[in-house]
């Protein structure tokens, strides 16, 4: 029976996810919608304060949604 290094296995996943990313990132690039403005919309930081995207117009911005189910 061989064993597989954990450490590898995790990188490959890894390296998996970030070239998936690019992926949709590109696909996303090429669809005609970039350089459009995206809607506006608000949400709540952890700290409880309120924010909106339109504060950040102008600045380089990466949204990160999770979810927890």
């Amino acid at each position: 029976m061989r064993r597989t290094n954990s450490r590898l296995t995790a990188s490959a996943a890894i390296a998996a996810v970030a070239v998936a990313l690019l992926a949709m990132v590109l696909a996303g690039c090429a669809s005609g919608t970039a350089g459009r403005a995206a809607a506006d919309f608000s949400g709540v930081t952890l700290q409880g304060v309120n924010v909106s995207l339109s504060e950040y117009r102008g600045k380089p911005l990466v949204l990160a949604f999770m979810a927890s189910w």
